[in-house]
């Protein structure tokens, strides 16, 4: 039966004109929650860091797992390429860094990091990580502070160590440019 102005008369129908933008806003939130909690998971995944406090801090920066992956690899590239030189072996203990941290070929930091290993860094990138680290680590306490940095400075020693593994015996192969290198990072943190 229709009504003088055509409008439909059934339930369901008067129901879903009355609810369908009330609901479409509830899904959404919804779904913006479940990204959310995806998007923890990942960067607890990526950091080892179960404090979901600072997990959700860490988000509110705008730091995601690919950009942090990406800022914590970066001293890598810097150690190994102080010298000027990128050997096989040093290549080869970031490219297992960067698999720890799940960056592998599709993404979002793996074809950045291929960029990094052929052209190695620029002074206006290293600036740049300085001081996205400088912000992160003013929003963490001392104890967040000294965990983050010794992750990246023991990080950056299995590069510098990587080819000496090989020529060792020969005494230290640890360049000035490569310890120079390493002191700068390590200030970064002071």
């Amino acid at each position: 039966m229709k009504q003088p102005n055509d409008q439909p008369t059934d339930f369901k129908s008067v129901l879903d004109s009355m609810f369908v933008p009330k609901n479409q806003e509830l899904w959404e939130k919804l779904w913006e929650q479940v990204q959310d909690e995806e998007r923890l998971e990942h960067l607890e995944k990526a950091t080892g860091i179960h404090d979901q406090e600072l997990l959700k801090h860490l988000l509110e920066l705008g730091i995601t797992e690919e950009n942090l992956a990406a800022m914590a690899l970066y001293p890598l590239l810097l150690v190994a390429w102080s010298d000027g030189i990128l050997t096989v072996e040093e290549r080869n203990v970031i490219m297992q860094a960067a698999t720890e941290w799940h960056i592998e070929e599709g993404h979002a930091s793996y074809q950045l990091l291929h960029n990094w290993l052929e052209e190695g860094p620029k002074q206006s990138s290293i600036d740049v990580w300085k001081t996205y680290v400088k912000a992160i680590l003013a929003e963490m306490n001392e104890e967040q502070q000294a965990k983050m940095k010794k992750g990246i400075i023991d990080r950056a020693r299995n590069v510098v160590n990587a080819f000496g593994g090989i020529l060792g015996r020969w005494g230290n192969t640890i360049s000035h440019s490569e310890e120079a290198c390493l002191k700068d990072l390590e200030e970064t943190f002071d």
